[in-house]
Formats: structure tokens, C-alpha cells, sequence
């Protein structure tokens, strides 16, 4: 059995999605519990005006984000394929853009996005699955580069039903030498990119040092269909971004 039967094997078992269930609960209680408290205690600091304190509490954050991407990545990848009902219209050239904008920022400088080209076209996709998606690719790319500073370009084609998306490293790393916190994510990147990309009705092929995803266009002709867009909220700490690339 391979790799990718063997991941696909675990998290479609009874028991798995249960201990899923149940440490999804556990750790999201946890983490919103610490910080909450990390907020309070960063209210009563400012006031004192202590600097290394704030710096401490961001820390606790940044390991929160560790529990928090095992636990995303978890459950999404435990979650049975998208109906076409739940997922929404994206348009590909915004959502690409603002996608190389956050990485770069959650990143703090440990890697360039440059994006070539992408049609203003709609497709039909889930945002958060397919922001984790490429993030794995951008995460493996950073991980190997191993200090230096990770390049990438974004460059996307439409064709006849799909738009394929295709992420480049700029630059060759050695695998030997990258060092990063273990984890099954890190250790099996090409199935999870795999498994993300078979929830979201698309195909994803990662290389070492690329990555082409299919994502399919909305309507059988690539006409998006209308929708209204989501509430502007404040983004949340736990966005993608920070989970995938904060800690490194």
C-alpha cells in the first residue's frame, strides 16, 4: 500500500474521525482559552509599557498556530469531498494576488511571491481548502531553503472547464539540512497537497520543486456565477497564513 491508500485508508476509518472529533474539540477549546488569556495579559502590559513581555506572548501565539495547522489540516483532510453546493464562485486573479500578499506577510521575509499572470476568470472552489493547498507547497518550499530566502512565481492558464495554477521555486534547495518542528504534515506533503485538492473537486501534482493544480472554472463554460460576497470581518489570528508559516 502506498503512501497516499495509506493516509486516505486512516482518515476514512471510524475510529480516526472520532479521535479526530474529539482532539479537534479538545485543542480548539485549549487554544481559544489560551489566547484569550494572552490578550488580557497583553492589555495589562501595555499599560506597564513592557515590551519583552508582549514579545513572550506572541510566542505563546506562534505555538498556538502549531496546534491549530495539525488540527485544520485534520479535519479537512477527514472531511468527505465537497458537495457543489458548498462550494462558492472565487475570482482567480484576486484571490491569487491576495494570496501571495499574506504569505509574503506571514512569512516575514523568508520568501517572494511574484505572480506572472492570471485571467480574470471565476472558479468554483473552496477558499480556505485551496488557501491550505498551496500553503503546503509554499510551507515545503520555505522549510528546504533552510534560512536562505525562499522565490516562488504564481502563473495561471485557463483551459476549456479548469484554471491550472502553476506554483515554481525560483531556486534548487538540498533536502539535507532543512531542519523544522516534526510533524505528519511536513513529513508527508505531497499526500496531504493530494488529499486537499481531491476535497475541493480538483487535482493537484507536486514536484519538488513545483506544484500545478486544476482547479475547475464555475458553469460548465467558465461564466461565474453571481454571488454575494462574504462580510467583511476582522481576520482572525488562526488564518491560514499564520498557521502554515508563522513558526518557521
Amino acid at each position: 500500500m502506498d503512501r497516499k491508500n495509506e493516509i486516505t485508508a486512516f482518515f476514512g476509518s471510524s475510529f480516526a474521525k472520532e479521535y479526530l472529533k474529539c482532539s479537534d474539540y479538545l485543542v480548539r477549546r485549549s487554544v481559544t482559552g489560551i489566547s484569550a488569556s494572552c490578550e488580557l495579559l497583553r492589555e495589562t502590559l501595555e499599560k506597564c509599557g513592557s515590551r519583552e513581555s508582549g514579545e513572550l506572548i506572541d510566542s505563546i501565539l506562534t505555538m498556538c498556530c502549531d496546534l491549530m495547522r495539525n488540527t485544520e489540516l485534520s479535519r479537512a483532510l477527514a472531511s468527505e469531498r465537497l458537495a457543489a453546493e458548498e462550494l462558492t464562485s472565487v475570482r482567480a486573479d484576486a484571490f491569487i494576488k491576495e494570496l501571495a500578499a499574506k504569505c509574503e506577510a506571514a512569512a516575514d521575509g523568508k520568501c517572494s511571491i511574484t505572480v506572472k499572470s492570471v485571467p480574470e476568470v471565476y472558479i468554483r472552489t473552496d477558499r480556505g481548502t485551496l488557501q491550505f493547498l498551496i500553503l503546503g507547497f509554499v510551507r515545503k518550499q520555505i522549510i528546504l531553503a533552510d534560512g536562505e530566502k525562499a522565490e516562488l512565481e504564481i502563473e495561471c492558464e485557463a483551459a476549456l472547464k479548469t484554471l491550472n495554477i502553476s506554483v515554481r521555486s525560483l531556486r534548487t534547495f538540498v533536502d539535507e539540512g532543512a531542519f523544522s518542528v516534526p510533524d505528519v504534515f511536513s513529513e508527508y506533503p505531497d499526500e496531504i497537497i493530494s488529499g486537499l485538492a481531491e476535497r475541493i473537486s480538483a487535482s493537484a501534482v507536486s514536484g519538488r520543486d513545483s506544484l500545478t493544480v486544476e482547479i475547475p472554472l464555475t458553469g460548465s463554460s467558465g461564466t461565474a456565477i453571481v454571488e454575494a460576497p462574504p462580510a467583511e470581518l476582522q481576520e482572525s489570528f488562526f488564518n491560514p497564513f499564520n498557521l502554515m508559516l508563522r513558526d518557521i
